[in-house]
């Protein structure tokens, strides 16, 4: 009877730091889901489509000036971008609010890798926000009446203001663990930024908004 002696190759491991960036991308992806499927961030994105529909059927009385058009567009992801500000808080703070931040102490993420998750999680908000924007300007742009042209800039405003205002709401959530600390920062932006600014002001709190809205003359094409 012969023996027959088989080798068994070691396992090869991953570098820790290809672990840690996929640990990173698979929170990010499970964070962004959870935080489009969030009831104030669904209710934020159905108002603002609503809100495109309702507008851009009659606006301009179908003879839009587009560079009107891309500013027009900047306003509405503020509310988007607030639901979002604070749905990303909460999700920073869920882990202290439920009382398992000692369990991530075991896991490949520390603080700083989850920071980063959290980051990344905002960036379909912001995509979804741009596909809405492009949509908007877009049926606009296609009306028979349309004069002028969209200035790139300006339509990307409304995708960053989410993406800033997603950041904000990490950070803000890192830095104080509070569940309260974004329902208070919200409010106050609301009444600050919507609600206590005008389109006619174009100074004092205005100029602190992501957007500052001014009323001026009706664009006229070129050729009159």
């Amino acid at each position: 009877m012969s023996a027959v002696l088989v080798e068994e190759s070691a396992p090869v491991r991953a570098p820790l730091h290809d672990r840690g960036a996929r640990a990173v991308l698979a929170l990010a992806r499970f964070e962004a889901r959870r935080l489009l499927l969030s009831i104030p961030v669904v209710i934020a994105f159905v108002g603002y489509v609503a809100w495109i529909v309702w507008r851009t059927r009659e606006s301009w009385d179908g003879h839009p000036v587009l560079q009107d058009v891309d500013r027009a567009t900047q306003s509405m992801p503020m509310l988007v971008g607030l639901a979002v500000l604070l749905c990303a808080a909460r999700a920073v703070v869920r882990s202290e609010r439920h009382g398992t931040e000692a369990h991530f102490a075991t896991l490949v993420l520390p603080p700083w890798r989850r920071t980063v998750a959290h980051a990344l999680s905002v960036v379909p908000a912001a995509l979804l926000t741009a596909v809405c924007v492009a949509g908007q300007f877009c049926w606009e742009a296609l009306k028979p009446g349309a004069v002028g042209h969209g200035s790139p800039a300006e339509l990307a405003v409304g995708p960053l203001t989410v993406l800033v205002f997603g950041a904000l709401g990490v950070l803000l959530g890192r830095l104080t663990m509070s569940a309260v600390a974004a329902p208070l920062l919200v409010v106050v932006l609301l009444f600050a930024f919507v609600l206590g600014t005008g389109p006619s002001e174009a100074s004092g709190l205005s100029w602190l908004a992501p957007v500052v809205a001014t009323t001026g003359p009706d664009s006229l094409p070129s050729d009159l």
